[in-house]
């Protein structure tokens, strides 16, 4: 009995801590970036823009910030990731990012490069200099807070260059990811993809069906995807993705507390199943060792031909990838050797050219081997490659078995938003809006949604007021509320022809001049320096169904106050901002302002008003001076220090007088007084003195000192005039005598000037 109740006690807190995982999870900021390319010159992809609307629309009801932006140019998709990348420094650790890209991508040497619609690519050397390179994007999420990160290229489209330059491989070079990323593309390595004819395109109708079932792990979210659009697509197109989370682990909809335990899928071995199955599993798992079980197990199978390309191609692109993280001459000779025809043969020349090194490998060279790559299978395992398309055409797949793959038609809210095409767009930059996607039935909605942000459309940065995703009463344990329905009513559209739309859109207070940690701007002395928050602030969407989640303390570029009351159960609360012009936000750090001559270039708040200080106005008798009317401040006079009436005063000591000077002075001549110098009379206009510092005089050396008038002019040899004698008179009276000569001092006259 005893040993029963630890074992209840541990599943308790075992269940525990995997319910407080997950309402950590849910809580934990969630960001994305979807950007649609398809209005290229001469080469426009029609289902780009709505694969990426559609995803937006999915994100959002998943709970995450949507960045988007639709037909850019070199300059604004720039401008657009660098908005991004700056929203995703301000995450809290341990946050989410997703990245889904989508348009023509190009590979040149190892590198993906997504190309702008207004590229001019003529030859390999202008892939570099004009397309967007994929690996710069990872490298700047590498060193955020965020914990998981999701990059989802769905690019793999031709794209042939011209016959000028060398030729490039087709579709996407394979990528390893850094830890903590999830790689996904929408076709696997050097494999193009097609577009359907329908509103959207495969890969992002089933990756979209896929985020949408709740509780499933990101893993296994791409793997069945790939399965769907293998199925799709009648196995023309095989999707590829490869995750290195470590003990990250993401849901994008956890499962409701009233919804039922999914069932665990049991693990099954391709050795153990039928052909069919096991092909399937094989497409699932989509590693060499899987393929090389199958073609053990059913070599002679008609499948087994396909299998064969798949494993040939998937080993050129390892293979190809070893030999750039070595790059040195013999791993690009071993490479030749073994695909002298191989897509990457023309890589491997430019890397050859750039070492110095001769293009034919030499007979005596040391082939470069790699143990992390299992050796190909005898007389099973074809190494050169193919062309996978015409081998996968001509033989076409089975179906994959439900417990593998689940039918389509069970989400009827999400087949019938993506059954028709979505409205055209509103705005150039802004992505087409379908419908509001609901919150799949049970799921636990998220804590808060969020208006996507277009940071580049020709009226600025706007933000998207998409309408609310429907959240039903009874997914919440409510029993009074809605049950779920089946299928969805399109509304009356607010904005016409635009039924995604809650209100129409409007400019984004973006600020000025977004700079790092600002130190000394809006802090009070003692407290820590605030970090100025990114261009683009986030716009939560209220909704009634659900209570909102107060802002937490740490997100400092929500454009709304800090907290906020709770409206009672049933009422919708007013949205706050409904009319700019007679409502005025709270202010904030990212809050837009008109440009003043008086502010800083560089300042995002203006400056607070200094406290007004009591002017001093000096009191001069000019004439009309009181008629102004002004208050006369006389300025204050020095303070007179008088005795204390009880204190008396000691009168100063007088020291006696030697002797010796009293004879000195009898015998030093009596001068003669100066001549007294009249000044002019006062004018009736006496201003009162004012009190001032004055400088201490500087003696320029450029300027003489006056000389006397009675002096003749020094000579040549005049050095110093105060040293000159002149003869003292005679006591006969004669000027010209005997008697002790006497030097005329400086400041006093001379004897004979006296007389």
């Amino acid at each position: 009995m005893s040993r029963l109740k630890r074992a209840i006690v541990f599943i308790g807190l075992a269940l525990t801590a995997v319910a407080a995982q997950a309402a950590i999870a849910s809580a934990q900021d969630r960001l994305a970036l979807v950007v649609g390319q398809g209005a290229y010159r001469g080469r426009e992809l029609p289902t780009v823009v709505n694969d990426a609307g559609l995803m937006a629309q999915t994100l959002t009801s998943a709970g995450f910030e949507v960045i988007q932006g639709r037909d850019l140019g070199a300059g604004d998709l720039r401008s657009l990731v660098r908005d991004f990348l700056d929203k995703s420094q301000n995450l809290e650790p341990g946050s989410t990012v997703m990245v889904y890209l989508s348009g023509y991508g190009v590979q040149l040497e190892g590198e993906n490069y997504l190309l702008p619609v207004d590229a001019r690519i003529e030859r390999d050397v202008d892939v570099p200099l004009e397309g967007f390179r994929l690996s710069d994007l990872v490298r700047s999420l590498e060193r955020g807070p965020a914990q998981v990160r999701v990059i989802v290229a769905d690019m793999a489209r031709d794209y042939p260059l011209g016959s000028a330059g060398a030729p490039a491989a087709s579709g996407l070079a394979l990528m390893e990811p850094p830890a903590g990323f999830l790689m996904a593309f929408s076709s696997a390595p050097n494999i193009v993809a097609a577009d359907g004819k329908g509103p959207y395109g495969a890969y992002a109708t089933a990756l979209a069906e896929m985020i949408r079932q709740p509780g499933m792990p990101l893993d296994e979210v791409f793997a069945r995807t790939r399965l769907r659009t293998h199925e799709a697509t009648n196995g023309l197109q095989i999707p590829w993705h490869s995750a290195n989370l470590g003990n990250g682990a993401f849901v994008f909809f956890e499962q409701a507390e009233a919804a039922a335990a999914p069932l665990v899928r049991e693990v099954r071995r391709i050795e153990d199943v039928p052909a069919e199955e096991a092909y399937a599993i094989a497409v699932e798992r989509d590693t060499i060792q899987d393929y090389q079980a199958f073609l053990r197990r059913y070599p002679d199978h008609r499948l087994a031909r396909r299998v064969t390309a798949l494993l040939a191609a998937r080993r050129e692109a390892l293979v190809w990838r070893r030999t750039l993280t070595s790059n040195t001459r013999e791993a690009y000779w071993t490479y030749l050797r073994r695909y002298p025809n191989g897509p990457h043969a023309a890589d491997c020349q430019r890397r050859l050219v750039r070492l110095s090194a001769p293009y034919a490998p030499p007979a005596g060279f040391e082939e470069v081997e790699y143990a992390d790559l299992p050796p190909p299978l005898p007389e099973v395992e074809r190494v050169e490659v193919v062309e996978v398309v015409t081998i996968i055409r001509d033989v076409p797949p089975p179906r994959a078995p439900v417990y593998l793959l689940p039918p389509p038609d069970e989400d009827v809210e999400f087949v019938t938003i993506i059954r028709e095409p979505p409205p055209p767009p509103i705005m150039a930059g802004v992505l087409p809006i379908p419908m509001a996607m609901p919150v799949p039935m049970r799921a636990r909605p998220p804590r808060t949604f969020y208006q996507p942000i277009a940071p580049v459309t020709p009226r600025g940065p706007v933000a998207i007021p998409v309408a609310a995703p429907p959240v039903f009463g009874g997914l919440m344990g409510d029993e009074r509320g809605p049950r779920p329905r089946r299928g969805l009513r399109p509304q009356e559209a607010v904005v016409p022809r635009q039924p995604g739309l809650a209100a129409p859109l409007r400019p984004l207070p973006v600020s000025v001049e977004p700079r790092g940690p600002r130190e000394g701007r809006s802090s009070r002395p003692g407290e820590p320096p605030q970090v100025s928050p990114g261009r683009i602030p986030a716009r939560p969407i209220p909704l009634a169904t659900i209570p909102q989640e107060r802002p937490r303390p740490g997100r400092s570029d929500i454009g709304e106050p800090t907290f906020h009351s709770e409206p009672p159960r049933g009422v919708r609360p007013v949205e706050r901002n409904a009319d700019p012009r007679t409502i005025r936000p709270a202010p904030m750090r990212d809050a837009a302002r008109v440009r003043e001559p008086h502010l800083d270039r560089e300042e995002i708040m203006p400056r607070q008003a200094r406290p007004e200080r009591p002017r001093i106005d000096i009191e001069r008798e000019r004439p009309g001076r009181n008629e102004a009317g002004r208050p006369a401040v006389v300025f204050p006079q020095p303070e007179v220090r008088r005795p204390r009436p009880d204190v008396a005063v000691r009168p100063p000591m007088e020291r006696e007088r030697p002797a010796a000077w009293d004879r000195m002075d009898r015998e030093r001549p009596s001068p003669r007084p100066a001549p007294r110098m009249e000044r002019p009379e006062a004018p009736a206009f006496q201003p009162r003195p004012v009190p001032r510092m004055e400088a201490p005089r500087e003696e320029r050396a450029f300027r003489e000192p006056p000389r006397p008038a009675m002096q003749p002019p020094p000579g040549r040899g005049f050095e110093r005039p105060a040293q000159q004698v002149r003869p003292a008179p005679a006591p006969s009276g004669n000027r010209q005598g005997g008697g002790n000569p006497e030097r005329c001092r400086p400041g006093r006259p001379c004897a004979e000037e006296v007389r």
